[in-house]
């Protein structure tokens, strides 16, 4: 993603606009080409280190017409590269040691360099951990690229297209998308995608409008509080907000609203599938959080008589709110429980479910609750005096263990 020195944009009013490439101008895929080519490992000799990549990059980005575009490129190649890491060891003391003792062994005097520095060893012995790899391994100009994640020319160019939305939403406080004649396995992608960037929106189902060719079409809404209304890891959830853009690209038609708090002047974000945005999200198996994966094993390992469902379903919840869990269960008469996670700041949502399993005992419906959420006073009287909680809900770190989603499930069945 880029950073904020980084955005192009432009305010008028109260909106505000990113400003888009064309992702087949000549020049633009000419630099990306250049660039791209930077970066590929050579096939013969050693790889070049952080140091070496900054002297060949800096004079095309400088020589380049619009520098800041020219280093957004930069700057979205270098996401994808993987670079070494140094040892663990105490490099600035180990230096500041061999420096003490070379001055020392120079004022006396030596016989040779290979005396120098085997009388040097002996000194300093632990300084042999580093000087075979480096005395100053440890600074980043010296690390050495290990791995680039592929990309096409055409593709760098419409990563910094969504790259710019992205780095505009990061400063979001409030994001609404819609959905227009949503397709049911999209829809649920991007509640995955939603579950997995621990995103908890209000879905609703809004009433039928009609397309420019006046054909009467069905909308989806989804609201998802920003970092504004959240004082605890608002950076992070930020960056979750601004990571879960591109799967909003996935979808036919849709469109966002939002509103930017850049600088402390607030302005209004509006984009649609008319941008022409494309989204760098192919295959959702590969952003399978570990936690979850490590659930699923555990489950299907322990657990006999209860199976995880592979398509979690939406089910109604009134007043046009629809809910998607984060996971279904089945058991081995075929009695379905659903389960809905929330995280430290999921404390709105928590309230409203909890309102609203309240007036419908019956679901067939358990929630788990954070500690760090549940910590709060506010929050814990409500879970202590909450009867559909005591018996249908439970507290977590972080995830879920398998033992108590089991217990809990046993229970409620």
């Amino acid at each position: 993603m880029l950073t904020k020195d980084l955005m192009k944009f432009r305010r008028s009013g109260e909106t505000v606009k990113p400003v888009f490439i064309a992702v087949d101008d000549p020049a633009n895929l000419e630099l990306a080409s250049e660039l791209l080519a930077v970066y590929r490992l050579p096939e013969d000799g050693p790889p070049p280190t952080r140091g070496e990549l900054e002297e060949i990059v800096e004079p095309l980005l400088n020589a380049h017409k619009d520098v800041k575009l020219a280093k957004g490129f930069n700057k979205l190649i270098l996401d994808r590269c993987k670079f070494t890491m140094p040892l663990e060891f105490d490099y600035a003391g180990l230096r500041r040691k061999l420096f003490t003792g070379s001055a020392a062994m120079l004022t006396g005097g030596t016989a040779g360099l290979a005396e120098y520095r085997r009388l040097l060893l002996e000194s300093v012995p632990e300084s042999a951990n580093i000087i075979d790899g480096g005395i100053y391994a440890d600074l980043p100009q010296n690390e050495t690229l290990v791995t680039v994640k592929p990309m096409f020319t055409k593709e760098l160019l419409e990563r910094y297209n969504c790259s710019q939305v992205q780095a505009l939403l990061f400063y979001c406080s409030d994001m609404l998308a819609e959905v227009e004649d949503p397709d049911p396995a999209e829809m649920r992608r991007i509640f995955k995608y939603l579950k997995f960037f621990r995103l908890l929106a209000e879905v609703k189902k809004m009433p039928d409008g009609k397309d420019e060719a006046g054909n009467k079409t069905m909308r989806i809404q989804m609201q998802i509080s920003g970092p504004a209304g959240i004082f605890e890891n608002s950076r992070k959830y930020g960056l979750q907000l601004a990571t879960f853009f591109p799967a909003v690209c996935l979808l036919k038609k849709w469109t966002v609203k939002a509103e930017i708090d850049l600088d402390g002047r607030k302005c209004k974000l509006r984009l649609d599938w008319k941008s022409n945005l494309v989204s760098h999200y192919r295959n959702f198996s590969a952003y399978v959080p570990e936690e979850v994966a490590m659930f699923h094993r555990l489950f299907k390992e322990k657990i006999q008589d209860w199976q995880i469902v592979g398509d979690t379903p939406f089910f109604d919840a009134g007043n046009q709110e629809i809910i998607f869990a984060d996971l279904s269960f089945k058991n081995s008469g075929g009695k379905i429980v659903h389960l809905e996670l929330f995280h430290r700041w999921h404390s709105t949502p928590l309230l409203k479910r909890l309102e609203y399993c309240a007036a419908h005992p019956e679901l067939p419906f358990i929630i788990g609750v954070d500690r760090s959420l549940s910590e709060r006073p506010e929050i814990k009287q409500v879970l202590d005096n909450s009867d559909f909680f005591q018996k249908k809900g439970f507290l977590f770190r972080d995830f879920p263990g398998v033992e108590r989603v089991y217990k809990l499930l046993e229970s409620v069945s």
